[in-house]
């Protein structure tokens, strides 16, 4: 039971790391959605912007629900080996679409944009959650 509740646990820091650097978007999404109108670029950015996000909420946000439904005794158990093999495919494609759009390479920081470079930076912490959290379940089934 404790890989479970470290399980539990990193997921739960994930889930407020989320929370966090989507509100920080948000400040953000009426002028993209703007720029989005004027241009495809923008709105390729700002499609891959939600899908990248929202994939790593859902996700994350699973593992803590079947981490905390495998710690709490039920009549319905679901098979550890079969909930730790999907949590471990779910994040780690999750992971890497996050990767690919949450990095140096595509992101860059913007001067004087304190909330949004800090929206980046939590996108790649998430990214490394993610990453660590499909290991644990990897590592519990």
């Amino acid at each position: 039971t404790i890989p479970l509740v470290l399980l539990a646990l990193i997921s739960a820091y994930g889930i407020s790391l989320s929370y966090k650097t989507i509100s920080r978007l948000r400040k953000y999404e009426e002028k993209s959605e703007k720029a989005a109108e004027w241009s495809n670029t923008a709105a390729e950015r700002l499609h891959k912007t939600r899908t990248t996000q929202a994939g790593g909420a859902i996700t994350i946000g699973a593992s803590f629900i079947t981490s905390l439904s495998l710690l709490i005794p039920s009549p319905i158990q679901l098979p550890l080996l079969y909930v730790a093999i999907f949590n471990t495919v779910l994040l780690t494609a999750s992971r890497v679409h996050m990767q690919r759009f949450w990095n140096d390479r595509v992101q860059t920081q913007v001067p004087f944009v304190e909330t949004f470079n800090k929206a980046i930076k939590g996108s790649e912490e998430l990214v490394t959650v993610l990453q660590w959290t499909a290991l644990g379940w990897a590592g519990t089934g």
